[in-house]
């Protein structure tokens, strides 16, 4: 370690002046907000690289323990960090050792360096930086914590490490996640992604180099005018056998925000990362497992996939034609089922520290002729589990199209079109409009696939570390007429715990049963037939008996509302009624607060 010590003052710019046993020893944006005050440091021994450490780095170790490793790389795959020293200072700051590419540069404040001031600094290396941060800076850094004397003697645990990096320094940190090295423990790619065949960068790493990831990554994107987030998006959408998170902030470009005070939402976003993955802080997982964001990263879209093992099982024992339909977007999540002949359920469980035993079969809207899956299951999904509930989703058989309306049996149905006038010619909960006069046996088959599904959970409750006696019936739309209806024809040892019916009234005539369950409904008035119906399904349960809350929303205040969506605004009936069905559960004793 170099002893020379080197008194810095440019007060005029911004830098604060203090002496080290480094070359260069300066306080950047006021050392971070952490708890403990981080330095950009570099060192002679080892040339081409710039370390943000905390200042007092005995004493931070002493708190934390040894302290993780950060290799990053930087945009354009520049010679400089000093772009981004508010944002690695801010990580520093918060009990980290980052080692960044590129020398010390005495010709550029790191107050007011601009990623786009420093295209003479580019690197002709890019491959060998990547490598190099592993193989070079590293194991450096694994000798100085062993070598008595050094300032950084037993502060770093060169055995947990992040690769980090940005736009072309992402894809750098993308390879030193592909070289198979045990001590990397997790990559952070910010504003990046590995680029197409053809494209200017795609010598680098390909895409089908990405199966060689061997750890957890997240993907740091900006919106429409982040021109890497396409290629971000593309790769998580190929990432299949890793855990990868997908955190988007739409309101920002491809700068984003690393040169802003402690390099703003993507300082927070990335340093949360890196609590979470390499000091196993617990309190982040619900965000990034569950995109619970709570009020600390609105703004942000979270997605996610590989954490969790969903496993789907179908519902009967011969065989059926399988004909479904599934509709992806563009990271390669699936939006909506369609044309579903062979019914099958995904049982997607808590971690057995959360569960509470509590169950819930799902079952997704769309008119008996698609499943809406990422809103009414995946996301909802994600909501339940981090409430220690297990969530079930139920793939249903659809109808191949819509009824045709000349077969309706009026006396039995109404009209498609009820306005708010007409909710009580509503009879009997059943808003369905298309009765057919000689019953309708796709009805039966879908209420049927909802009592199989129970039947299926219930067998293997003790292996689900379900409570038999906590599983319910949750429906969206036809959805809930699907758990309604099945919920009037179950045998009492089917009979669920609990009903939750969301904008999903009958989907023929209600007789409630003796030992029916209590009742949860959520509904819109401004979607009048559905919103009558549901009233009338309220009225029914009550008048026989039954306990049933029934909470209706007012008009345009978000229209239908789905799952825990990353769009959903916890001011409106969208994001809202989660907690009330939630507080609903527990008062119940239908599941333990968690």
């Amino acid at each position: 370690m170099n002893k020379l010590f080197i008194s810095l003052t440019l007060v005029m710019a911004g830098w604060v002046s203090i002496q080290a046993q480094t070359k260069h020893c300066v306080v950047m944006d006021g050392g971070g907000s952490g708890p403990y005050k981080a330095v950009m440091t570099d060192d002679e021994g080892l040339p081409g690289f710039t370390i943000y450490r905390p200042s007092d780095i005995q004493s931070a170790s002493k708190v934390e323990g040894a302290l993780p490793v950060v290799l990053f790389g930087n945009g354009g795959c520049y010679r400089s960090s000093q772009p981004y020293a508010k944002f690695l200072t801010e990580i520093a700051s918060h009990g980290y050792v980052l080692m960044a590419v590129g020398e010390w540069s005495e010709e550029h404040d790191p107050n007011e360096a601009k990623i786009w001031e420093i295209d003479d600094e580019k690197s002709t290396l890019k491959n060998n930086d990547a490598k190099s941060l592993v193989n070079t800076a590293l194991n450096w850094l694994e000798k100085e914590s062993q070598r008595p004397g050094s300032e950084l003697y037993q502060t770093v645990n060169t055995q947990n490490v992040a690769a980090m990096g940005y736009s072309c320094g992402g894809i750098q940190a993308l390879i030193m996640g592909t070289l198979g090295d045990p001590r990397i423990k997790t990559v952070v790619g910010m504003n990046t992604g590995a680029f197409q065949p053809g494209s200017a960068l795609d010598g680098m790493i390909t895409k089908a180099d990405l199966q060689k990831l061997t750890t957890p990554i997240i993907y740091m994107l900006g919106g429409k005018e982040d021109d890497a987030a396409p290629n971000g998006r593309d790769d998580f959408k190929r990432i299949n056998h890793v855990p990868v998170v997908l955190a988007t902030y739409p309101s920002v470009g491809h700068v984003s925000t690393y040169h802003e005070h402690q390099g703003g939402a993507f300082g927070q976003m990335a340093r949360t990362w890196l609590d979470y993955q390499l000091k196993g802080k617990k309190q982040y997982e619900n965000l990034f497992r569950y995109s619970d964001k709570g009020n600390d990263f609105e703004g942000w879209e979270i997605t996610q996939k590989g954490f969790d093992k969903v496993e789907t099982m179908r519902l009967y024992k011969e065989a059926m034609p399988n004909n479904e339909v599934a509709n992806t977007n563009d990271i390669g999540e699936v939006v909506r089922y369609e044309k579903v002949t062979d019914p099958t359920i995904s049982v997607s469980l808590p971690d057995a520290d959360k569960a509470t035993g509590t169950a819930v079969i799902i079952c997704p809207g769309g008119a008996l002729v698609s499943l809406s899956w990422q809103s009414e299951f995946q996301d909802i999904a994600r909501w339940l589990n981090a409430r220690g509930i297990a969530a079930i989703g139920l793939k249903y058989r659809l109808r191949n199209s819509f009824p045709d309306m000349s077969k309706v049996d009026k006396s039995k149905g109404l009209p498609r079109t009820v306005t708010v006038t007409e909710f009580d010619i509503i009879k009997n909960a059943n808003a369905n409009p298309s009765v057919m006069k000689d019953g309708d046996p796709e009805i039966d088959n879908a209420l049927n696939d909802a009592l199989e599904a129970m039947k299926i959970v219930k067998a293997h409750a003790k292996e689900w570390r379900i409570d038999e006696n906590k599983i319910g019936f949750m429906g969206y739309s036809a959805g809930g007429g699907v758990a309604v209806n099945a919920t009037v024809k179950a045998t009492p040892e089917l009979m669920p715990a609990f009903l939750c019916s969301l904008y999903g009234p009958a989907l023929d005539d209600v007789i409630v049963p003796e030992n029916a369950p209590k009742l949860f409904i959520g509904v819109h008035a401004d979607h009048p037939s559905v919103a009558a119906g549901c009233l009338a399904l309220f009225m029914e349960w009550k008048k026989a008996g039954v306990d049933a809350e029934l909470h209706i929303y007012g008009d345009k205040t978000g229209g239908l509302f789905g799952g825990n969506g990353p769009s959903a605004d916890k001011n409106t009936p969208n994001g809202s009624w989660q907690e009330a069905f939630y507080s609903w559960l527990v008062a119940n004793g239908f599941t333990n607060k968690n």
